[in-house]
């Protein structure tokens, strides 16, 4: 499967990003808080108990509870009856909210190179570039998820329940979180992404880069020192490099 990540070249600062891409095939794992989107983890909560619910509650209460005076699912079960649900799980679920900001590493690709909007908001206004990355299809679904595009952003209570009681659930929990968007916002850009267990540091992309696209207001000057830089690698690694044309 193809993916395209774009970077705006309109600072020379970020020259080193774009060869450790392609030099290295390596890329930047950041952390949530560090991505565009200001609504990461903004979403509503669904509180309508399940069939699981009360038996997920009372093991939260046995792992939490102070004192003995009522059995954990007597206690549950008043919790549920008198809407106090929301405020038992509050405190849980902002954990789980600070556990995810601080452990998993995030990076965002598109599906798609052609989008003008793409190339406004993160290749520079056409003064970027976008490498196309070829990742195995097994990846996807694995380390490489698909961006879930909904009308509104809404858990059911339970997975964070389950969450805080397994630690192999948070993971999962962690993901939907950071896989789930607005569709009316954010839809157009296709977004894939490479979700990990570790933050802020460089992973060795699973794939290997056949293309280079330099926008079409890449100045002659950038294009040359970069191309300076990349053209022997690019030549060795049968990397087709294209300069998209001037618009205007």
């Amino acid at each position: 499967m193809k993916i395209y990540k774009f970077k705006d070249l309109s600072d020379q600062s970020t020259y080193p990003h774009v060869l450790q891409i392609v030099l290295n095939n390596s890329i930047w794992c950041a952390k949530p808080d560090s991505l565009n989107d200001d609504e990461e983890f903004k979403f509503k909560l669904d509180y309508g108990p399940s069939a699981n619910t009360l038996s997920l509650l009372s093991e939260i209460i046995v792992q939490h509870r102070t004192t003995n005076f009522l059995p954990p699912n007597t206690s549950a079960s008043m919790v549920i009856e008198n809407s106090r649900l929301k405020s038992i799980a509050a405190p849980i679920i902002e954990d789980l909210i600070e556990k995810c900001r601080n452990s998993i590493g995030i990076t965002s690709f598109s599906m798609n190179k052609n989008d003008d909007c793409l190339w406004e908001k993160y290749g520079g206004r056409g003064n970027g570039v976008c490498v196309e990355i070829n990742i195995p299809d097994y990846l996807i679904d694995h380390s490489y998820h698909k961006v879930h595009y909904v009308a509104e952003k809404i858990f059911h209570v339970d997975s964070f329940l389950e969450s805080a009681l397994y630690a192999d659930k948070a993971f999962a929990t962690f993901s939907n979180i950071l896989l789930t968007k607005t569709r009316t916002r954010w839809e157009q850009e296709e977004e894939i992404r490479f979700i990990g267990n570790r933050q802020e540091v460089n992973f060795i992309i699973d794939g290997h880069i056949s293309e280079i696209i330099f926008g079409s207001n890449v100045p002659v000057n950038t294009f040359n020192q970069l191309m300076a830089e990349i053209a022997e690698h690019c030549n060795s690694n049968l990397i087709n490099v294209v300069k998209l044309a001037d618009k205007g």
